[in-house]
């Protein structure tokens, strides 16, 4: 795997399910990680054992699904790092139920923070990238992207709206020196 050291790393949904894991892989490779997630509390845990392992590690308490506060956020991170050069687009929300017996106010929180604000942090992240003609995006997608499931609809439209988002973006900016990947993890405990 890539050398990490001192490389800046924006990770949201770092307090819990994959966000830790993928924090600490981050951290052994010497990479500084901004954390990103709605409980503090949580970012606190994970920050703590990160910084045993050396890294400059941030905990970034915000709501993605709220556009001031994502720009508020990639502003930060900019401010304490000066570049944001790896972004992890994992925070999700795995809303649940029959399409019809949804809220509306649900599906469109669950299509803000799955699809809509992974859009917005890149758009707020790329500009710099493509200056320096270097930087990663990766969106942590789902195996629901692939292949809807009952009852996951929203979940998985977001998700398949996602992964082809990157995709398109990484045959648009092919050559650019900005790197796009998707990953369809299946279901984690």
């Amino acid at each position: 795997m890539e050398q990490l050291k001192d490389m800046a790393v924006l990770l949201t949904g770092g307090s819990r399910g994959l966000g830790p894991i993928v924090a600490e892989a981050l951290a052994k490779r010497g990479a500084n990680i901004a954390l990103a997630a709605r409980s503090k509390s949580g970012l606190d845990d994970v920050a703590t054992r990160l910084r045993k392992m050396g890294v400059n590690t941030l905990v970034m308490p915000v709501d993605i699904s709220q556009e001031q506060q994502r720009e508020k956020l990639v502003a930060d991170v900019l401010e304490e790092f000066g570049e944001i050069d790896i972004l992890i687009n994992n925070a999700g929300l795995e809303t649940e139920g029959a399409y019809t017996e949804l809220s509306w106010d649900s599906i469109k929180e669950t299509v803000e923070v799955n699809l809509l604000a992974p859009m917005a942090l890149t758009h707020l992240v790329l500009p710099g990238m493509l200056e320096r003609k270097s930087g990663h995006i990766v969106n942590i997608a789902s195996i629901a992207a692939k292949s809807g499931a009952p009852y996951a609809a929203t979940y998985s439209g977001t998700k398949a709206g996602l992964a082809e988002w990157t995709r398109a973006l990484r045959l648009e900016l092919a050559d650019t020196g900005v790197h796009f990947s998707t990953i369809f993890p299946g279901y984690v405990r």
